[in-house]
């Protein structure tokens, strides 16, 4: 009992534990009473200080998502002629939608395209500065800081010290407890990002409707559906199903049903573990430079010489995948996901500068992405789809031999064309990581390995 505790204190209370007697001490009088073992240690109800360890990260965080559908306009720019204008319009289009990989070209972009070009635009955008703001949240905890109370934070340390009245500790107390324990929520994050190429029966794209009836017990998250059953005119407008979260099923019974229905082709299978409300990237592909600006310099003299200048800039070819997940209590996810399968090609265009003329290599875009914010209990299959691309193909059939013949071997070759049309599936499973969640993941990774190593045994 500390010596500027007393007095008596009279309570009437029935069927209560110690503890609960102790904590209606607590809230009432503004003592501070700790337990350790059998041992009770009373303090006045005056200022204390005390220090709190507190696990995070000392670091800011900053994440940009942009999906963008824009027209195109004639660029005000002074130095702009046509070569330049498609050029700069494929680099706008490019780094709006992989912003999230190379977050400077597409501000620069921005920068320089959005007066000149309509559209419709989605920006996503994450901070995080935890220890920026933490301090800000105590002291609106424990009040006005200006009568004896303090809140120090030392980020680098990880510790928070903070002088005020036993009451207001506790607050603090069971805030920083349960920051921390919402801050610690993991959820390992696998996805399969597939192309199908659809076959005679279903060019009008995947009919979920025949999946869905072979999964079970399903989710549909849709704006003109609530059901399975699915209504082929809306999906065949749109180009299909927006998002499905599917309860009880796995990648393998999935990929084996959409096989059915064309050939499945597995273009890219990552994995990743993202902590709660951090954006968890993954980039799979090739960056490349391509000419985005064009100008010229002209020096003045007896014979004027004209110099041009060009702008290179990287374009990035390939998978990019990123996703911020929201764990709750109950174990649910809210998913935000933008994946894109970006396919740059080079095309030679002439641009005229001045009395010249260059031949530059100018990137002509593919772009399929989606932009959608999706809400998954722990291990179900999230199925993003819709993402369709169709191009014409030309097939080419010969006699073995004689079609080989320079000139004549024509006459024994048989051309046609054809039109494929693919669809983008991304498939996407989160799991909370639990108490057992590692060792279930160690016992599944042993057991691939000794699948494809059986030697080692």
């Amino acid at each position: 009992m500390h010596p500027d505790v007393q007095g008596t204190i009279s309570l009437s209370l029935k069927g209560v534990t110690l503890s609960e007697a102790i904590q209606v001490v607590e809230d009432i009088y503004g003592y501070e009473v700790s337990r350790e073992g059998r041992v009770l240690r009373v303090f006045p109800a005056g200022m204390r200080t005390e220090t709190f360890p507190l696990n995070y990260l000392y670091m800011e965080r900053d994440g940009l998502s942009l999906t963008s559908v824009s027209s195109g306009r004639i660029s005000d720019n002074n130095n702009s002629n046509d070569g330049n204008s498609n050029s700069n319009s494929n680099n706008s289009n490019f780094n709006n939608n992989s912003s999230n990989n190379n977050s400077n070209n597409g501000s620069n972009s921005n920068g320089n395209n959005s007066d000149s070009t309509n559209g419709t635009f989605i920006r996503s955008r994450t901070k995080t500065d935890f220890w920026g703001e933490l301090k800000e949240t105590l002291t609106a905890i424990i009040g006005d800081t200006g009568n004896g109370r303090q809140v120090v934070v030392t980020p680098q340390a990880g510790l928070v010290t903070i002088r005020a009245y036993p009451n207001e500790l506790r607050q603090v107390r069971t805030f920083l407890s349960s920051a921390e324990s919402h801050l610690q929520r993991q959820v390992i994050l696998e996805a399969k990002i597939l192309e199908v190429t659809l076959s005679d029966g279903y060019q009008q794209g995947i009919q979920w409707e025949n999946v869905l009836g072979h999964v079970g017990n399903t989710n549909i998250n849709f704006g003109t559906s609530a059901g399975p059953g699915l209504s082929d005119k809306i999906t065949s407008a749109i180009g299909g199903v927006t998002s499905i979260s599917i309860k009880g099923s796995d990648f393998a019974t999935m990929i084996n049903l959409l096989d059915t229905q064309g050939d499945v082709d597995v273009l890219s299978s990552p994995r990743v573990t993202a902590s709660n409300n951090q954006k968890a990237v993954i980039k799979v592909g090739t960056d490349e430079y391509f000419v985005t600006d064009v100008s010229s310099t002209t020096v003045a003299g007896t014979t004027p010489i004209t110099t041009p200048q060009v702008e290179l800039t990287p374009f990035f070819s390939g998978i990019a995948l990123d996703v911020t997940p929201q764990i709750d209590k109950d174990g649910n996810v809210l998913l935000h996901v933008h994946p894109s399968v970006i396919d740059v090609k080079e095309q030679t265009k002439e641009i005229k500068v001045s009395s010249d003329s260059l031949e530059l290599p100018l990137a002509q875009s593919e772009i399929r992405e989606s932009d959608t914010v999706i809400r998954a209990a722990s291990g179900d299959v999230v199925v993003i789809g819709g993402l369709m691309k169709s191009e014409n193909i030309e097939v080419v059939s010969q006699v073995p031999l004689l079609g080989d013949i320079p000139f004549m071997g024509e006459l024994f070759k048989n051309r046609s064309k054809q039109k494929k049309k693919t669809e983008l599936i991304i498939l996407l499973k989160p799991t909370v990581v639990g108490g057992d969640t590692w060792k279930n993941e160690l016992e599944r990774s042993k057991t691939l390995l000794d699948r494809w190593y059986p030697e080692n045994k």
